[in-house]
């Protein structure tokens, strides 16, 4: 489970730190560029592989026969362990880090290396760490923190964990643009915080509510929904005031923020389920994404939309628009950066502006519907 956020962080987003075997790291002379992502398609004609890199834009993997081509097994932090492939071993879906150089613009790279973990090996690892941490962890907020006996208290719902660190236990913090484990960093108990969402994996003893920590990861979460007053789209500010309490916020917006477009036809569907009495038929199934749409119908958690709507960009935002953002707040507590943005969201406003920050709460900020991504 360590392995992939150490040495080989494939499975979350992130740069990994791999250490290439001599035969196939790459020369000192070149230009070493990297590039991370999910596998969206490979030519083998042309020898080349559609690369969706983790920041989002698609990137062209050029390989040839001097290519190393590697695959390495989910969870291995030894690159010696990696074995030899073909091109024809490499599919959609997979994750694949290649080094070599990059063009002037960025779209391309001419690969000297290419490494890959096999989807179905990986999604199978994902399926046992997301078991076990369902099994042998907990994930709630901070009451108090002990750094005399170096514990703390984890509220769960309507549960209060006692939480037991060791000097074995690893601490976390999230990056402040971003819920993904593999942008995490190291941390300490002393960094935690009364009200800081935390996930803690260890011994756990449900009957006691006590639990020794092994791995323990942490933030501090904002979550506001607000009008936008102004929008500064080549530095990534916006200007907003909270739809509840008047307060106003200054977002932040990053490479690694995830900013989304909620369909008209979703937001009526959602405004109406929420309020069954408001006026009016909602708009055309037309407006939506088929799938999204379909996933809103059928009940589905919201959180597991999110990854389904379209992207927004900030040029796309004028003031007067709604957006509910959640990120990680200043020490003042006047400035959010921006984890995830998501607008088009004026139905739900005017329906259920009072309720609006804890409807969209559940869009994930790092997967499966969490505030925060679990560990791989």
């Amino acid at each position: 489970m360590k392995a992939l956020c150490t040495a080989f962080a494939l499975i979350t987003i992130g740069i990994p730190a791999v250490h290439l075997p001599a035969q196939t790291a790459p020369s000192a002379s070149p230009q070493s560029d990297r590039s991370i992502g999910e596998v969206a398609s490979v030519d083998q004609q042309r020898r080349q592989i559609v690369l969706k890199e983790d920041k989002g834009n698609f990137v062209v993997v050029l390989f040839a026969d001097k290519t190393a081509l590697l695959r390495i097994p989910a969870g291995e932090t030894d690159i010696k362990k990696a074995s030899r492939i073909a091109a024809t071993d490499i599919g959609a879906g997979d994750r694949l880090l290649a080094v070599g150089s990059k063009n002037e613009t960025g779209t391309a790279v001419e690969a000297r290396t290419i490494v890959v973990i096999n989807r179905t090996e990986l999604a199978a690892k994902q399926q046992r760490e997301q078991e076990e941490w369902q099994k042998r962890g907990i994930s709630g907020i901070v009451a108090t923190v002990e750094p005399a006996d170096k514990s703390l208290s984890v509220a769960v719902g309507e549960k209060k964990y006692k939480v037991q660190s060791t000097d074995k236990t690893e601490f976390r913090r999230y990056a402040a643009d971003s819920a993904k484990y593999s942008d995490s960093q190291s941390s300490t108990l002393a960094a935690l915080r009364p009200g800081d969402q935390i996930r803690v994996l260890g011994q756990k003893d449900e009957d006691a509510l006590t639990l020794t920590a092994e791995r323990v990861v942490s933030g501090a979460f904002q979550r506001v929904a607000g009008t936008i007053t102004s929008v500064k789209a080549d530095s990534g500010e916006i200007r907003l005031t909270d739809l509840v309490n008047r307060k106003p916020y200054t977002v932040q917006v990053t490479a690694r923020s995830t900013t989304r477009q909620l369909p008209l036809a979703i937001a009526n569907l959602i405004a109406q389920r929420l309020l069954p009495t408001t006026q009016g038929a909602a708009a055309p199934a037309a407006a939506a994404s088929g799938s999204a749409l379909a996933a809103a119908r059928n009940g589905a958690d919201v959180g597991q939309l999110l990854d389904r709507l379209p992207p927004v960009s900030l040029a796309d935002l004028k003031s007067g628009n709604a957006i509910v953002v959640n990120g990680t707040p200043s020490a003042d507590g006047t400035k959010i950066t921006a984890i995830t943005l998501i607008s088009g969201i004026e139905p739900i406003a005017n329906a259920v502006p009072n309720l609006l920050r804890d409807v969209l709460g559940g869009w994930n900020l790092g997967g499966g519907g969490d505030l925060i991504d679990l560990p791989q």
